[in-house]
């Protein structure tokens, strides 16, 4: 299997509303390979997600997944999980602001926004109907992932454009803070 090719910042699609996937789509040879390529390009580029804008479809799906990493070491593992025609049902009146970064982007980190927790409902890759509460690092995932598929990205919600940094310089901040 090889790495999808991915979109950057300032394509078009990246900025475009997805389609909703018919769910006599879902089970097709075409789409559930789509979904593995999907995953192994988020895996392989260090993701912890990616949606179908960023590999050039404009289709209502994304792939999730969290494991440890050098910056999040106390990660635990979670998915994959194959959110197709996502939405948020209800979400927290908290917000908690973290650093996000995304594929697409490939270096800057910013401080965004999101809810605490949201109450979801998706179709999972075997075409059932999902509703689940998310919180923590998995609900803040899913936040990103669906403004994806929104045409909406991380530096869109960020509150202070100043806490835009590369990749670098947040390794320096999170060793200082630490």
């Amino acid at each position: 299997m090889k790495v999808l090719p991915r979109t950057e910042f300032g394509n078009p699609i990246l900025r475009t509303r997805t389609k909703n996937v018919p769910l006599g789509t879902i089970r097709s040879a075409e789409f559930q390979s789509l979904i593995k390529q999907m995953i192994y390009t988020m895996r392989r580029t260090g993701g912890v997600g990616i949606a179908a804008p960023q590999v050039g479809r404009p289709l209502r799906v994304a792939v999730m997944e969290m494991r440890p990493i050098k910056r999040r070491p106390e990660t635990e593992r979670m998915g994959p999980l194959t959110i197709i025609n996502p939405r948020i049902l209800e979400r927290s009146p908290l917000s908690v602001t973290d650093w996000e970064g995304c594929l697409s982007f490939r270096g800057p980190f910013g401080r965004v926004p999101r809810a605490k927790w949201i109450q979801v409902e998706y179709v999972n890759e075997n075409g059932e109907k999902i509703r689940e509460k998310l919180s923590g690092f998995w609900a803040r995932i899913f936040q990103h992932e669906l403004d994806h598929l929104d045409g909406v990205v991380y530096v869109d919600r960020m509150t202070d454009i100043k806490t835009l940094v590369t990749q670098k310089e947040l390794r320096k901040l999170l060793k200082e803070k630490a």
